[in-house]
C-alpha cells in the first residue's frame, strides 16, 4: 500500500535524527524486540497507559490524491488515544498489479497510540469510510487506503489483520516513506527494511519535492 516540502499537517512533529532514534527504540533496543527469534520479537500486552508505535501506510490515486492525502494526515492526528508523531514525504508510484488507473500518491506515518491493533484498525477504516472508500474489488482505485504496517514488533495473524503487513516488504511505496521516517526500524521475521531495498529497486517511485 505514499511529498513536497509542503508537508501534511502533523502533531508531536520530530526531525529526522528524532525518527532515528524512535527507530532504534522500538526496532532494536525495545524490550519486546527480539530479532533472532523467528516471531520477529516477543508480543506484548495491551497494558494500560503503556503507549504502542505504530506505522500506517497512506495511498491514493482519485478525487486530487495529494489533496487527500494531506487531509488523511490531518485526520490521522484525530485518532482516538493516539498521537500522530511524523507523516513522510509524498511519493508518486504506479499501480502495483493492475493497469489502466491513475498513479498513486503514498506516504507512511509514525503513530503512538494505547488501541490494541484490531481497534487501531477499525478506527483507520472509519477515516477510510469518512473518505469516501470503497472495497468494490481487489486493487480498485481508491480515494483513501490506509493499511497498519508495523505494531512495536508485534505479529498479528487473524482473519481481519496481518501485521506486519505481509507485502510491505515488496513495495518501494512502502519502504521509501517508511526508511524516510525510521531508517532504522526493523520488520519482524525479515529483519531491518533497509536490507529490503535492493528487491524493490527496479520499481518506479518519485518522490515529490
Amino acid at each position: 500500500m505514499p511529498r513536497s516540502r509542503n508537508k501534511a499537517p502533523r502533531t508531536g512533529e520530530v526531525s529526522l535524527a528524532d525518527a532515528t532514534t524512535m527507530g532504534e527504540e522500538f526496532f532494536t533496543d525495545s524490550p519486546y524486540a527480539d530479532p533472532g527469534s523467528p516471531e520477529g520479537g516477543r508480543r506484548p500486552p495491551n497494558v494500560p497507559g503503556v503507549s504502542h508505535l505504530a506505522f500506517v501506510a497512506l495511498g491514493a490515486n482519485l478525487a486530487d490524491p495529494q489533496a487527500q492525502l494531506r487531509a488523511a494526515a490531518a485526520a490521522l492526528a484525530d485518532l482516538p488515544e493516539s498521537r500522530l508523531l511524523q507523516v513522510s514525504s509524498l511519493y508518486r508510484t504506479a499501480p502495483v498489479g493492475i493497469r489502466g488507473q491513475p498513479d498513486f500518491i503514498n506516504a507512511v506515518a509514525a503513530i503512538r497510540t494505547d488501541l490494541d491493533p484490531q481497534q487501531l484498525l477499525d478506527a483507520l477504516f472509519v477515516v477510510e469510510r469518512r473518505f469516501g472508500r470503497r472495497r468494490e474489488f481487489h486493487h480498485a482505485p481508491r480515494t483513501l487506503d490506509l493499511d497498519l504496517l508495523l505494531y512495536d514488533q508485534r505479529v498479528v495473524d487473524s482473519p481481519r489483520l496481518s501485521v506486519p503487513h505481509p507485502r510491505m516488504h515488496l513495495r518501494a511505496f512502502v519502504l521509501a516513506p517508511l526508511l524516510e521516517i525510521a531508517p532504522l526500524c526493523r520488520i519482524p521475521g525479515r529483519g531491518t527494511a533497509a536490507a529490503w531495498l535492493p528487491a524493490v529497486s527496479r520499481q518506479t517511485i518519485e518522490r515529490l519535492e
